[in-house]
């Protein structure tokens, strides 16, 4: 069966080049129309020079370094196509899109423009889309969200094991580093080495099969990340990720879940935060400080009744949360609490 999913989501992630438009500008200011937009998989990507142009800032490429530099009031930013993070000064943010050479213009996706462009002008912004895909496509978020509501649908638990089999991302790999902490530590690593202790554990007390994204430090195309989810004895789908701020005191484990599906049962819609809540419940008896749970449709988590969280570790750049994150007994004290936290769900759904 995995087989034939895997097939089907190839299928699915093809797409074609389309036009659109948007309109943009810091909040408050009056909008500027941008004609020059395509749509990839469809996702609207801006040129990064009408970007600029739109929000008064001014940048340039530079063809020694293949990056494109933008001056703002934090200093140099810099983007590269070859890199899934943005540059602000000494810190790294994850892009969720790589920007793209399209028709011989360095462009950014609107997911670039709604989650990082305020980072560089430190103001919200105002963002239109005047051609909107998501009515076209009947109210699905993205292509790989249409996919994610096919792979997503899942039964409820069945009898015998409390969870037959578990789902781990480790965020990011390759020259996706994700957030780079001041002496060099990267997102990619704690990732991969946390996913691997989680694992372990899981194996080791429950005797499951765990299915890991990625096993070493390689990029991952969007249809490897989420192959684990194709096999059906999935129960728990946990994606973990780390955070970077311009602020020190910033700290602290966050929580994302799906927006909720109307057309869901209350029992199946509300399975994921069922999960936050006990991860945080298990991280916070732990001694590991939890910031809370959020519900964000930014972050592609689909629409499917999967129960899946996405796990923001802590701050690389917090001095309290680096030392956690980067040390062989802080991967471990995170480790036992996502058991515990998955332990705790599985307990609980299968009583009801």
């Amino acid at each position: 069966m995995s087989k034939l999913l895997y097939s089907l989501l190839l299928v699915l992630v093809l797409s074609t080049l389309g036009f659109a438009a948007v309109e943009l500008a810091p909040k408050g200011k009056p909008p500027l129309r941008l004609n020059d937009v395509y749509l990839l998989q469809g996702l609207p990507y801006v040129a990064v020079d009408d970007m600029l142009d739109a929000v008064s800032l001014r940048g340039h490429w530079d063809s020694v370094k293949h990056v494109y530099r933008i001056r703002t009031a934090r200093g140099w930013a810099e983007l590269s196509p070859g890199r899934q993070s943005l540059k602000i000064g000494k810190l790294f943010f994850p892009l969720q899109e790589k920007p793209r050479f399209i028709d011989g213009r360095l462009r950014v996706s609107e997911n670039f423009l709604l989650s990082q462009l305020p980072l560089l002008i430190d103001r919200p912004v105002y963002y239109r889309n005047l051609n909107p895909v998501r009515a076209e496509q009947g109210g699905d978020d993205s292509t790989l969200d249409r996919l994610f509501s096919f792979l997503l649908r899942k039964k409820h638990m069945v009898t015998g094991p409390k969870l037959r089999a578990v789902a781990i991302d480790a965020g990011h790999g390759g020259l996706d580093t994700g957030v780079i902490a001041a002496d060099g530590y990267k997102e990619k690593q704690v990732t991969l080495d946390l996913a691997k202790d989680l694992s372990k554990i899981l194996k080791m007390n429950l005797g499951i099969p765990i299915y890991l994204s990625r096993d070493d430090d390689y990029e991952l195309t969007p249809e490897q990340r989420i192959k684990p989810v194709t096999h059906d004895d999935v129960d728990a789908w946990l994606l973990l990720h780390a955070e970077g701020s311009f602020s020190v005191d910033a700290k602290g484990v966050a929580l994302f879940v799906r927006s909720h599906d109307d057309k869901m049962t209350e029992t199946r819609k509300d399975a994921s935060r069922q999960l936050a809540e006990e991860l945080a419940q298990a991280l916070t008896e732990n001694s590991v400080p939890v910031v809370g749970i959020f519900s964000s449709p930014l972050i592609q988590l689909g629409q499917g009744d999967l129960p899946t969280v996405l796990v923001e570790l802590g701050y690389l750049t917090n001095p309290e949360d680096l030392q956690r994150l980067r040390s062989a007994d802080g991967q471990q004290q995170l480790a036992q609490a996502l058991y515990r936290g998955l332990k705790n769900f599985a307990m609980k759904r299968k009583k009801n």
